[in-house]
């Protein structure tokens, strides 16, 4: 679909330009994007990063160079995704949210299979009893399990001592909490004092008509005594 728009918005970009009525006008952006797809969600790039991910950490034990190829191709994806948002879809709506949503918990799960899955291979493969050449096999098999109990447990530890938000971001976020309080108790304030204003601006007025209609009740008395 992607090069597919590609052409339609090339076709109708020569047509506007090489067009023999009196008015050559180029093709508007909106014209443009008219003409490509909608950026439906963001589900099948999740599920490629995550796909990429499984592949890199399920099997790191087999193939750790994985790792070093999936760098390189996220280098590479982030200025080809780039390329695909601004050139050849529809300009997305951004939605603010929270998280992740499920694609977290996703993570989470398969973060805890990988350290099972590598422990496994690890221990399928004999690396094992390579190590501890006179230990038998119940000895490796409790070590392997050992082992996985122990990159779990540093698995939680560090995903609990890590914060969710950094502590610059949160420090940046209460200084914008606190600008926008500032801001709006100074409107209220502003709001108040020209309410107040206008209160003694009525008042004033009240006072001046007052006056100035017992003048003229006093200067009629004045005219009837004559």
């Amino acid at each position: 679909p992607t090069v597919t728009s590609f052409i339609k918005v090339y076709l109708l970009k020569r047509r506007a330009t090489t067009s023999t009525s009196t008015e050559n006008r180029k093709l508007s952006q909106i014209e443009a994007e008219s003409e490509k797809p909608a950026y439906e969600n963001t589900f099948d790039d999740y599920l490629e990063m995550f796909i990429q991910l499984g592949y890199v950490i399920l099997f790191s034990a087999a193939y750790p160079i994985a790792a070093f190829w999936a760098l390189l191709n996220n280098v590479l994806e982030i200025r080809v995704d780039g390329f695909k948002l601004v050139n050849g879809i529809q300009r997305p709506f951004i939605k603010r949210v929270e998280n992740i949503g499920f694609w977290e918990d996703a993570f989470e799960v398969l973060s805890v299979i990988s350290i099972i899955v590598n422990c496994a291979l690890i221990g399928i493969r004999g690396q094992v009893g390579r190590w501890f050449p006179n230990s038998t096999s119940g000895q490796q098999i409790l070590f392997v399990i050992g082992m996985e109990h122990i990159f779990l447990t540093m698995k939680f530890v560090i995903s609990r001592s890590i914060p969710d938000i950094p502590a610059w971001v949160e420090v940046a976020r209460m200084k914008e909490r606190y600008n926008r309080f500032q801001t709006l108790k100074g409107v209220e304030s502003f709001a108040r004092t020209a309410r107040i204003t206008g209160k003694l601006r009525k008042r004033a007025d009240e006072a001046r008509e007052r006056l100035s209609n017992t003048q003229l009740a006093n200067s009629d008395s004045h005219l009837k005594e004559e």
